[in-house]
């Protein structure tokens, strides 16, 4: 609790920090968005938040961690022609993601999941390679992937190692992170790092919203059930959220669930137009597969028993 506290008090004013310490872009319009200068910022913050909490940390004696996904969103034009102003593209609204761990961002465009950031988890290949070449180790328990410090993997392939409550923090199911002091004793190489993944997306007009949730969400539900959960509650963002963490709890997720939606509310219109739209595709799709699957036919004259 203590690294997520402090995170949520200090990363966006450290964003706002380093982005005021870098030098302005080229362009002459103040209304601009600087991709390259923000896309740093964001980066930096998240080193700089890193590095501030562990201090804290080991000053404090305390060794949880959080994972973090910040949304920015810079621009002036919300329905920029792209073809009548070539300087539209330069103040389009524009949707910038950063995180560390497994949370994840999902937008609407139209009535379908895009999904904008991609998970920080032990079964992607290039994390275990570079866990492990942190020094750390990676395995299966329950089916979960997870990683850990080197004692931690030297405990875990003894098969007469039981795992304790006092176990629990040294194998964790994402592999980057804000804090985790134990899992960074290596400042130069860290088995978790601290490194966001920071992506741009120039909205669309048919995009919609928004859906930000921790991993107890996406354990259960995929990206376009979660979008169609908040079609449902349209115009409503707070009872959208609500029911996305609703649904998730009774769909069996045993994790902690917070869900959070930005909706764009100058897409009133479209947006009741794409709920109801996909109302009717979802009922199309109910109807298809409450449909008897065919019955496969064989003909025993091209059966041959002894092939």
């Amino acid at each position: 609790m203590l690294a997520a506290e402090y995170a949520t008090k200090h990363l966006t004013n450290n964003v706002l920090r380093m982005h005021q310490q870098q030098k302005g872009g080229g362009s002459r319009n103040r209304d601009a968005v600087d991709a390259r200068r923000t896309m740093h910022a964001l980066q930096e913050a998240f080193d700089v938040t890193d590095r501030e909490l562990l201090q804290l940390a080991r000053r404090k004696n305390f060794s949880d961690g959080t994972t973090a996904l910040l949304l920015l969103f810079a621009g002036t034009e919300l329905a920029p022609d792209f073809d009548g102003d070539p300087a539209a593209a330069e103040t389009a609204l524009t949707l910038f993601t950063a995180h560390v761990g497994d949370c994840r961002a999902v937008l609407c465009r139209g009535c379908a999941a895009v999904r904008l950031t991609n998970d920080h988890r032990p079964d992607r290949k290039d994390e275990q390679r570079r866990i492990r070449e942190a020094g750390g180790g990676v395995f299966q328990v329950n089916g979960i992937w997870r990683c850990c410090s080197a004692a931690g993997a030297a405990k875990a392939v003894d098969a007469r190692a039981g795992f304790g409550e006092n176990d629990t923090h040294l194998y964790l199911s994402c592999s980057r992170s804000l804090g985790d002091p134990e899992l960074k004793i290596n400042a130069g190489k860290p088995i978790l790092s601290s490194l966001p993944e920071v992506s741009q997306h120039l909205l669309q007009p048919d995009d919609l919203f928004v859906v930000v949730a921790c991993d107890g969400v996406w354990d259960v539900l995929t990206d376009q059930q979660a979008v169609d959960i908040v079609l449902r509650n349209w115009g409503d963002p707070a009872a959208a959220a609500s029911t996305v963490v609703r649904t998730a709890l009774s769909s069996g997720s045993g994790d902690n669930v917070t869900a959070q939606v930005v909706m764009f509310s100058w897409k009133a219109q479209l947006g009741a137009a794409m709920a109801k739209k996909r109302d009717g595709e979802r009922a199309a799709e109910e109807a298809e597969a409450r449909k008897p699957k065919p019955k496969v036919e064989v003909d025993e004259g091209d059966v041959d028993m002894f092939g």
